[in-house]
């Protein structure tokens, strides 16, 4: 039974990603919702560097779903966003259920 739960909180964590590259790339969208999220992420986050996270985010993603046990690089994608963005709540989140489901 642990193993599927570790299964699913994978696949949430990367859900959980996908949704966060989502909304920094709308951010600016009059559609966008106005949840806690999505307000944090648009106060704290400087509009320029808004591509540089969904980049980051994306290769990490990426790598999630296509190279799980390579955890050197996976390591070295997280450290780069959080030195850069981990002071974020919703970054730090996602970090941390990284930390505990991939590394």
């Amino acid at each position: 039974m642990k193993n599927m739960s570790v299964f699913m909180d994978r696949e949430e964590t990367m859900a959980r990603i996908d949704n966060t590259i989502r909304v920094l790339s709308h951010l600016d969208s009059p559609h966008e919702s106005n949840s806690e999220e999505t307000m944090s992420l648009k106060n704290t986050i400087d509009k320029e560097d808004r591509p540089k996270l969904v980049n980051l985010l994306e290769d990490v993603v990426v790598l999630l779903k296509d190279d799980p046990d390579n955890k050197s690089k996976i390591k070295e994608m997280w450290n780069k966003i959080m030195s850069g963005y981990g002071h974020i709540k919703p970054i730090s989140e996602i970090l941390k259920s990284v930390n505990e489901y991939f590394l």
